[in-house]
């Protein structure tokens, strides 16, 4: 198989870590365009164009926010379908 296991493991800790780390990073930096957005059509003097800048930002940060949660759980127990204890001891 072309994948390693690492203590039974496909994917090794540190690789979900290091993801869950940069998924941060971009997701920072989104909220900081977002927010720069959001105050660039509201000093335009259009709060039309505000309600759908804020209405993508908050559904990015949700979004982005899952995605974290996501890693963090693959993180803690591996992949289900592929580290399943019934798989382990097939094997």
């Amino acid at each position: 198989m072309a994948c390693t296991a690492v203590r039974n493991r496909y994917v090794a800790r540190s690789t979900w870590t290091t993801l869950s780390c940069k998924m941060l990073s971009v997701l920072t930096a989104v909220t900081v365009l977002a927010f720069a957005a959001s105050l660039l059509t509201v000093s335009m003097g259009t709060p039309d164009g505000f309600v759908p800048v804020a209405v993508t930002s908050i559904g990015v940060l949700v979004l982005g926010l899952a995605l974290v949660r996501c890693v963090t759980y693959f993180e803690r127990h591996g992949v289900p379908v592929l580290e399943s204890p019934t798989r382990r001891t097939a094997e």
